[in-house]
């Protein structure tokens, strides 16, 4: 079936099985293990397999038949994350150098990029005697983050 043909799932993924039977990576045997079901599986009992997401099965490896095959997938690009840190000049240095044509050169750090900070208005925090710390913002990429099992 074409893609999106069906509705989504309770989680909104379209498609997760059901057109072929997919390889699944691994193993070095002659034997592979597929997943799933294709279109010539049914739930009425016609045929071998229900087309369900924990249905396995073996088939040699050089298996040729038109509901075997593999799904493509793609990860999304990468997703930048910020956050905003205090900057304080008399202990973390200037945020940026400016020369005597009015040019600004950010200084580079690891993980800072070059930011829009507002000098007018500095962020006002607090120690822990309760005492006041005046700074400015900087934004601050995040590191990335792995949650899986990224290929």
């Amino acid at each position: 079936s074409p893609v999106a043909t069906y509705p989504p799932n309770r989680l909104g993924f379209y498609d997760m099985t059901g057109n072929v039977w997919e390889w699944m990576r691994g193993g070095r045997h002659k034997e592979r293990i597929v997943r799933g079901g294709s279109f010539v599986d049914s739930l009425d009992g016609s045929t071998n397999h229900a087309a369900t997401l924990g249905a396995r099965a073996t088939m040699h490896a050089t298996t040729t038949t038109g509901n075997v095959g593999f799904r493509c997938a793609k990860a999304p690009q990468r997703r930048t994350e910020y956050h905003y840190v205090l900057h304080d000049e008399t202990h973390h240095g200037q945020l940026a150098v400016e020369d005597e044509f009015g040019k600004r050169d950010f200084i580079p750090q690891k993980g800072w990029e070059d930011v829009e900070f507002d000098e007018e208005d500095p962020v006002i925090a607090y120690d822990e005697d309760g005492n006041e710390i005046k700074g400015k913002k900087r934004r601050v990429v995040l590191e990335r983050r792995k949650f899986s099992n990224e290929l």
